[in-house]
This record gives C-alpha cells, structure tokens and sequence, in this order.
C-alpha cells in the first residue's frame, strides 16, 4: 500500500496561481491519477476549468471552514460514490485496497450493502454489493487487509478526500 502514501494533500492555496484561500472560500478539489497513485489539486474559482475537471479522476467542491469550524473527515457521500464506482472497475491491487476501504465505509453509512460472496478460480474472494437505490452489482475483491491496513487507508482517505 505505499503506492497510496504518494498524494498531495491540502495545501490552503490554489495548485495553479498559488494563491492561498480564505476563510469561508468555496474552491474544487480534484483527483487525478498518477505512476504512484492519486493526487489532490486544488483550485480556486478563477482558474478551474471544463479541462480540468474533464482531465480528473474525480473532482468535487468544498469550502474553507472558519477558523472555529470543527473539520469535517470526509467530503459528502455523493463523492464517496462517485470515488468507489470509479474504482470498482480497478484492476490494480492498490486501488483494490481502497475501493474495498471505501465499500466498508459506505456500508457503514448503510448506502451500500453487501448481498454475498464468490470465490474465483484462483481463489480471490469477491464481494457481490450493490449500492442504496440501484440495481447495479458490484464484485469487490477482499484483498484480505489488516486492521492496521484498513485503519491506514481509512487515514489517508481522510486527508486526500477531506471535505473542507
């Protein structure tokens, strides 16, 4: 897992003219696939674009808190979705890891549920989900973490996906 550990994460400032947000400032955030992994953007209204947001892996919009605002630990569970369908569909044993982190917390948040298991000819476990309100089946591979492992990705999700 330490392909995952090559993110950017915020940095209060525009990727693109540098200039620092301010307090209550709405700006996107984007995540856009690299050699090592993801990596966050961030941009203010001036410079983003239809480019941008097309060329990104996922993208959403969030807000500078004020100061006194307690921080939210991830971004809004529409993104959460978003982020887990797109990776469903990995077959890099990274992304794997966190699409499989990703369904344990939106099972928890019960917009995913998970219906069985298969195993493959070579003997992977999968897990057969579907998400709240869809018809759709998922088949997530089990790539047999840890807890020290899921509590990792769980942390770095946390701060690449954190929502202001």
């Amino acid at each position: 897992m330490a392909e995952w550990e090559n993110y950017v994460k915020r940095t209060g400032a525009c990727c693109k003219c540098e200039r620092p947000f301010q307090e209550q400032e709405v700006y996107q955030a984007t995540l856009n696939e690299v050699k090592d992994g993801f990596e966050r953007r961030d941009f203010c209204s001036e410079c983003w674009s239809d480019q941008i947001r097309d060329e990104s892996f996922s993208f959403w919009q969030a807000r500078v808190p004020r100061k006194e605002e307690k921080k939210k630990v991830f971004v809004d569970d529409g993104v959460l979705v978003d982020f887990f369908k797109r990776l469903s569909e990995a077959d890099e044993q990274e992304k794997q890891g966190f699409c499989f982190v990703l369904a344990l917390i939106l099972m928890r948040k019960r917009l995913l549920k998970y219906l069985s298991t298969e195993t493959t000819e070579s003997g992977q476990e999968v897990w057969v989900m579907k998400l709240t309100g869809e018809a759709k089946e998922y088949r997530i591979c089990n790539p047999q973490l840890d807890d020290e492992k899921v509590a990792k990705i769980q942390m770095e999700l946390s701060e690449v996906l954190a929502g202001e």
